[in-house]
């Protein structure tokens, strides 16, 4: 590597210690890493003067240096723990969902209190359903059981756009079931089912066994009675299940049986509704507009309030009007009457040109108070949408009351009478 020739008289002392460790010059101290035995040499000084523990295993009357300058870390790859030494030399480094869990290990191990902060920091930003799998698994793999339990709200909330995801079939078959086996699953069964069949063939092909479903079968073991079958759509069923050797034949019987007669009980498989099965929710437009909705002159916004205390999951959008797959960008918050965010989400809809309304959960359920008023502000940037339009001051679903205001914040012309945001999903 090819430094600045003057580079030690810089004002900058990051860059300066930074090209120290990078040029591994006067290293005094070598870690041998991870299963593979990588040697990376640093500096007792930084380390010293960075991590409390570092200080006691290199000067302490316990130093680990007695007889050689190497410290062996099996429980640390070279990549983290690199990250790990440029953060203590420069106060900087590179957090991703790829290296976060084991930087969090290794800064936890060694005190580096700020470095595991920011990991922290970096989860509650960033984590989505594009990579929270991977993040499950390696707070799994690392034992970190705060995070590993973060993660996993957060892949349960997101399910139905989680289980789509690749990760899942990286997932090890604990980490697996820690997600199929949850009553707060907010997915369709139908999409556990094939998340759990693509996952299963993935460890065939990982274990050089050819795919089949008596294969598969042995492969999901205890997991496959995660599955809430009696759940699924009976069409669903017939083309997913009934028709292959995933079940047993007295398995399917069993669950055909519930077709029949839904009152009764299941031998093998849990027929409790999950989270998503709870949620309800209502149009509030009695038809949907034929004219193009322009959501670009800026903020969708309703106010609202509701005969009976209710936590609110989300709200419902029209799609696109064009015809083919097209996406959505979209940033909803829910307000109160001070304007303080109680809720956000942003996320991407893939919308197909034909179906009418789509539904976005926020990020974690919030907690509405009867009789109090609030503001749902969406900003969605993409192609026209469809529109509703007659829309009901008063909505009823059950017995819960939902009566909408105009919001003065709605700028594309979404209001009680017409546009966006046809209605709100909620449980009791």
């Amino acid at each position: 590597m090819s430094f600045q020739e003057d580079w030690q008289n810089v004002d900058d002392i990051a860059k300066s210690n930074r090209i120290m460790l990078e040029s591994q010059k006067a290293c005094d101290v070598t870690f041998i890493l991870g299963k593979d035995g990588d040697g990376f040499g640093a500096h007792k000084f930084i380390l010293i003067s960075r991590s409390p523990v570092f200080d006691v295993m290199l000067s302490g009357p316990m130093s680990e240096l007695k007889e050689s300058n190497e410290i062996v870390l099996p429980d640390i790859e070279i990549e983290p723990f690199k990250s790990l030494l440029e953060y203590m030399y420069t106060g900087h480094t590179n957090i991703s969902a790829d290296n976060v869990i084991p930087l969090m290990y290794a800064s936890k191990k060694y005190c580096v209190t700020g470095l595991s902060n920011r990991c922290v920091a970096f989860v509650e930003n960033n984590l989505d359903a594009q990579n929270a799998c991977n993040v499950l698994e390696q707070a799994h793999f690392f034992d970190e059981d705060d995070f590993q339990e973060r993660v996993l709200q957060v892949i349960l909330r997101k399910a139905e756009e989680v289980l789509e995801t690749e990760d899942v079939s990286e997932l090890c078959v604990k980490c697996l079931s820690m997600i199929i086996g949850s009553d707060n699953l907010i997915a369709s069964e139908e999409a556990v089912v094939k998340a759990c069949k693509r996952w299963a063939k993935s460890e065939c092909e990982r274990r050089d066994l050819v795919v089949t479903d008596d294969n598969c079968r042995i492969m999901l073991g205890t997991t496959l009675y995660q599955i809430r079958f009696p759940l699924m759509d009976s069409t669903a069923f017939v083309k997913e299940v009934s028709t292959g050797h995933l079940l047993t034949d007295e398995e399917k019987v069993d669950v055909m049986g519930r077709y029949i007669l839904p009152s009764r009980s299941s031998k093998f498989f849990s027929a409790v509704s999950r989270k998503k099965n709870r949620h309800h929710q209502f149009n509030r437009f009695k038809t949907r507009s034929q004219v193009p909705f322009n959501n670009k002159s800026g903020c969708n916004a309703i106010s609202f309030k509701t005969s009976k205390d209710v936590s609110l999951e989300g709200f419902t959008l029209y799609g696109t009007c064009r015809p083919g797959e097209q996406e959505l960008q979209v940033c909803g918050r829910i307000l109160d009457t001070n304007e303080g965010v109680l809720g956000s989400v942003e996320t991407t809809i893939t919308t197909n040109g034909t179906t009418d309304i789509y539904e976005v959960l926020f990020d974690e359920s919030v907690r509405i108070k009867s009789y109090e008023h609030y503001t749902i502000k969406v900003d969605i940037s993409g192609p026209h949408t469809y529109a509703g339009e007659d829309g009901r001051l008063t909505s009823f679903a059950g017995d819960t009351i939902f009566t909408f205001f105009h919001s003065d914040a709605s700028q594309t012309g979404t209001t009680v009478g017409n546009g966006q945001l046809p209605g709100l999903i909620f449980s009791l």
